[in-house]
Order: structure tokens, then C-alpha cells, then sequence
């Protein structure tokens, strides 16, 4: 399975900033995705690995940037990923938000183009709200509605 220096970069940060115990102590942190959740993660975001790489939809090489958070502070994780290429338009990202269901499988709450996000520090239901950036000057706001994240603000355009 294909891991990209990046994401161990990011993921051994994530632990170096949220985590006071070693990894040595710490081996099967909830904050690390298995190989398992790699796969599944792939899968739903439709990437494939040829030759030892990953490519997107229009078979470009891509390297995820997965970032691990846990959005409603229970201890799981929940996973945003943005796939940066020029499959996806004026914002050049695919943003996806994953969030774990109740038998314990990735759910694809959200995935669209985008520039970024950023959490609100609004809440709802122990969630933040989520502003999806790109383009522009409106932003839409997303909101948890006790199920999953649903559209809260629209960007009429």
C-alpha cells in the first residue's frame, strides 16, 4: 500500500501536537488510519494505485492530504482530504469530509471542489459548523443535523 511521505509527515505531527505519550507507548493511536481505512479511503474517493502510484479519476498522479481531527472532541477520528488536480476545476481540489457510521465504516459526508475549509466556531450538536473556501466571495457554511453535515448557508450566485 502506497503512503506518502507527506502524510506520515502530517500524521506524525498530528500526533506530536495531540498526543503527550510516545508512539512507542501509544502503537495503536485511534488517530492513525490502518491500512484498512487506506483502502476504504481510496476507494470512496475513487483512487487507484498503478505502478506504485495513486491517480485520480483522470488518471493524474495525485497525493492526498489527509488530515485526521476530531471534530465533536469523542476521541474518533474524523478524516478531511484534499486531492489537489486539475480534474476538478477552478479550485483544483477535491475536498472530502469522512466520517465513521455506526458499523464502524467510512461514510463520505461531503466531497466536492473546493479551496479549503475552515472550522466555525459555531457549534451544532457538538460540531463545529465547516465554511467551504474557494473562488470568490461568498463562502457556504455547512452544519451537523445530528446525522451528518448538511448545507446551512448557500452562496446564491
Amino acid at each position: 500500500m502506497y503512503i506518502s511521505t507527506k502524510f506520515r509527515v502530517a500524521v506524525l505531527l498530528i500526533l506530536s501536537l495531540t498526543h503527550t505519550t510516545s508512539i512507542a507507548k501509544n502503537k495503536q493511536s485511534p488517530l492513525l488510519p490502518s491500512d484498512v481505512d487506506l483502502q476504504s479511503i481510496y476507494k470512496i474517493l475513487d483512487i487507484k494505485e498503478v505502478n506504485g502510484k495513486l491517480v485520480d479519476v483522470c488518471e493524474q498522479e495525485v497525493e492526498p492530504d489527509i488530515e485526521l481531527v476530531d471534530l465533536n472532541k469523542d476521541g474518533n477520528s474524523e478524516i478531511f482530504i484534499m486531492v489537489e488536480s486539475s480534474c476538478f476545476g477552478n479550485a483544483g481540489f477535491y475536498l472530502s469530509l469522512l466520517i465513521k457510521d455506526k458499523n464502524n465504516q467510512w461514510q463520505e459526508n461531503f466531497g466536492f471542489s473546493a479551496g479549503g475549509y475552515r472550522l466555525l466556531k459555531s457549534v451544532s450538536d457538538g460540531y463545529p459548523e465547516i465554511e467551504i473556501t474557494g473562488p470568490g466571495f461568498c463562502f457556504p457554511v455547512w452544519r451537523w443535523n445530528g446525522a451528518k453535515y448538511a448545507i446551512h448557508k448557500r452562496c446564491d450566485r
